[in-house]
């Protein structure tokens, strides 16, 4: 190879570039990422989409089990509430919870992994033994056991999804740094007198977030099919605030004959966990190291 040959040679991409090339390539991926994306423009827009209040009760008597209609798209339930204003504005709260969670998740995790991967020894013993003891205890038990104990609220069943959700992230982030902590910038950081905690945030950490990003995105539709199996139950978010899983529960009531009240927001549940996770998927593919040249 010549020296002209060398100056017409392309730099190799990073893993953040060819990750993004084969994301865009990814049909399902894409679909993925359009579902999410319209299903949060649905959530800021809520207000301009139905003019209906989602809590304020019709004229029962007349309102009461609506089927679909012109003024009424998905029917009323059996108070006189708009199904269409009910199920837009539980959006709200399905996406936050998932979001939010999700991000306790990833922190709680990211820390914990970083942590057992770089000082190793007993601190990675202690910690990966306390996360197999997690890993036992069944969640949704647990889920069930701590709302019922405690008043419940958007924000407890916030917390404890995401607090009880962040041990498989855990062990991602410490594969992920076990690979990196004798690279020659970890090195090079530890003898220019880096301490653990900066080589942890400075380096290991942004050089994980491919895994981390793929984490959170495959962790909102779970926490999301979470709080609606808590809704479900009766223990999720307290009414009369819209919820996904709250409306399948209470339409269970009329499945036969009112079949719209459980349908539409059960719906909603499965496309919105379908595109997160179709998202993750690809992401998953589309920044997996093997799969970078």
């Amino acid at each position: 190879m010549n020296g002209d040959d060398l100056s017409i040679a392309a730099p190799p991409r990073g893993l953040w570039s060819q990750g993004w090339t084969r994301f865009r390539r990814s049909r399902f991926g894409m679909a993925g990422a359009l579902i999410v994306l319209a299903l949060y423009l649905v959530a800021i827009a809520a207000p301009l989409l139905t003019p209906y209040d989602p809590i304020a009760q019709g004229d029962v008597p007349r309102m009461r089990y609506v089927p679909p209609c012109r003024e009424h798209p998905l029917g009323t339930d059996k108070f006189g509430r708009d199904v269409f204003a009910r199920v837009v504005y539980g959006s709200r709260v399905s996406l936050t919870i998932g979001l939010l969670a999700a991000a306790i998740t990833v922190l709680l995790g990211s820390v914990v992994g970083a942590a057992a991967g770089y000082f190793g020894g007993a601190a990675d013993a202690i910690l990966m033994r306390i996360v197999d003891a997690l890993l036992s205890i069944p969640r949704l038990f647990l889920l069930l056991t701590c709302v019922a104990l405690f008043s419940g609220s958007i924000w407890l069943i916030v917390v404890l999804l995401g607090a009880t959700g962040w041990m498989a992230t855990a062990r991602l982030v410490r594969a992920q740094v076990l690979s990196l902590r004798n690279l020659d910038y970890v090195k090079a950081a530890e003898a220019l007198g880096a301490g653990g905690r900066g080589v942890i945030w400075r380096h290991l950490i942004p050089n994980t977030l491919s895994v981390i990003i793929v984490a959170a995105t495959l962790r909102v539709g779970g926490i999301i099919l979470a709080e609606a199996s808590l809704g479900f139950l009766g223990l999720g978010v307290p009414p009369p605030a819209p919820s996904w899983g709250q409306m399948v529960f209470e339409g269970r009531e009329a499945l036969m004959s009112a079949w719209w009240l459980s349908t539409f927001p059960g719906i909603a549940i499965a496309v919105t966990v379908i595109g997160f996770n179709l998202l993750g998927d690809a992401l998953k593919d589309a920044f997996d190291p093997r799969q970078i040249a």
